[in-house]
Parts: C-alpha cells; sequence; structure tokens
C-alpha cells in the first residue's frame, strides 16, 4: 500500500485525482479560449482592413467621377510677350480631373471705384434719406421709383462687366496638364507707364466653379523697391459664412517670379 491510500484513503485519492485533472481541463479550455480570441481578433483586423480598402475604393470611383478634392487657380508667370507684364495661367492640384470648370475673373481694383451712392444720388436726387415704413411701402411701388432703379441697376451692371477681365467654361482640367506658357494668360497685369510705382496696387478676385465644389481666389499685386510683389489666396466655399484655405502663395526673390507656397 502506497503512502497516498495509508494517509489518505482512497476518498482522498480520488479528490486529488479529480482536482488535477480538473486542474488541466481549466489549462485546455484557457488555451482554447485565447487561441479562439486570437482567431477573432486576427479575423476581426483582416474585416477591417476589407473595410478600409472598399472606403479607399469608394473615395476613389467617387474622386474619379466628381473630382475629388481637386482644385484649380491661376498663377503668375513673367510674360515673355509683353513688358512690365505678369501673366496668370491655370494650375491643377490633386489626383483627379477637375470637371465642368467655369471661371470669372475680376478687376477688384476697378469694382472698388464704383460709386454706388453716387448712381443712387444721380437717378434718385439722394444719397441716404430716412423714411418711414408706410413711406417705404408707398415708395418702393411708385412706378417713377421703379423705373429709376431699373435705370440704375443697367448701368451699374454696365460698369460691372467692364471690369471682367474674364468669363468662360474651361471644361475637364486633368491633372497632368500643365500651363503651357504659350497659350493666351486668363489674366495679364502691365504697369503702364509714368505710374507712381509706391502707389501702385491691384487687386483681382477669381470665382471657379466645378462639379465638386466653388472656389474664390484673391490676387494682390504692388510694387515694392521697383520689383513685383504677388499675394494670392484660395478658399474653397463651405457656406455663406465659412471658407477653407486650400491655397496660398506669395512672391519671394527680388524678381517677384520666385513663388514661396504658404499652403
Amino acid at each position: 500500500m502506497s503512502w497516498f491510500s495509508e494517509h489518505l484513503g482512497i476518498p482522498g485519492i480520488l479528490i486529488i485525482i479529480g482536482a488535477i485533472a480538473g486542474a488541466a481541463g481549466v489549462v485546455l479550455v484557457n488555451r482554447e479560449s485565447n487561441k479562439k480570441q486570437i482567431e477573432i481578433a486576427e479575423l476581426n483586423r483582416k474585416i477591417a482592413e476589407k473595410s478600409d480598402k472598399i472606403a479607399d475604393l469608394n473615395e476613389q470611383i467617387a474622386g474619379s467621377v466628381t473630382g475629388g478634392d481637386s482644385f484649380c487657380y491661376l498663377s503668375p508667370q513673367p510674360s515673355f510677350g509683353n513688358l512690365n507684364t505678369i501673366d496668370f495661367h491655370l494650375s491643377h492640384k490633386g489626383k483627379y480631373p477637375v470637371y465642368d470648370l467655369f471661371i470669372r475673373v475680376w478687376d477688384e481694383s476697378c469694382l472698388e471705384r464704383i460709386d454706388y451712392g453716387q448712381l443712387y444720388e444721380k437717378y434718385h436726387g439722394y444719397r441716404t434719406k430716412e423714411v418711414t415704413l408706410g413711406e417705404w411701402e408707398k415708395m418702393k411701388n411708385d412706378p417713377d421709383f421703379i423705373r429709376k432703379n431699373t435705370e440704375m441697376e443697367k448701368e451699374v451692371n454696365k460698369r460691372m462687366r467692364n471690369c471682367l477681365i474674364f468669363q468662360g467654361n474651361l471644361g475637364t482640367i486633368t491633372p497632368n496638364k500643365s500651363s503651357n506658357l504659350m497659350e493666351s494668360p486668363l489674366l495679364s497685369c502691365t504697369v503702364p507707364p509714368g505710374v507712381d510705382l509706391s502707389k501702385y496696387s491691384k487687386k483681382y478676385s477669381v470665382n471657379i466653379t466645378a462639379r465638386n465644389a466653388q472656389y474664390n481666389q484673391n490676387i494682390i499685386i504692388n510694387i515694392r523697391n521697383k520689383r513685383w510683389h504677388i499675394y494670392s489666396k484660395v478658399e474653397k466655399v463651405i457656406s455663406d459664412s465659412q471658407r477653407i484655405v486650400v491655397r496660398e502663395y506669395e512672391s519671394q526673390d527680388s524678381e517677384g517670379f520666385v513663388i514661396l507656397l504658404l499652403k
């Protein structure tokens, strides 16, 4: 008879055997559980990886159809045909084509010279006038007031058209299409002879619409120490009150043609 049989008896031995078997079973169960958890974690990782790939593919498909986050803007180059002139050609930014591109280029300096108060006085005889609500209700329905307003609006539109430098549908612009400097620029800025360079300044507004979004570009040109200085900012229009800057540049060298991309 063994020591275990003598001291523990048969029931004790069975209890110990049962405990050992139970512990072994727990170990086996834990190992199997850990194995399953690792398999599940790996499966989840693969599913997440597949989901990311599908999301990327969907984004690429959408980008190829709408243009994604690609956009176009005007960038400056020295004119090869005219003295004292900077030409602005179309540039593309992004990996997708820009579809249905429509651009308007305004001479902002010209627009700022339109004196709307003077025009109102020309047609109505005064610049400002305090009226009651009842007087305004009567005034705005007066045929003579309506006629003068219509004539004034026509003159305002005429003056604004004189400030419109370029307007046109440019179609689809692909990523690999670079500006051809031999093509006619969309905008040219020439310093007229005899102008006071210390006071010279030009401003341009560019309205850019495409299938994917609308963008506004502002261009400011000055002369510093008889050299060009150019600053421009391109904003994506999110809403009437929200804009996101997507491109910003400024001339850096003494000639004004080395452009530093600020964004």
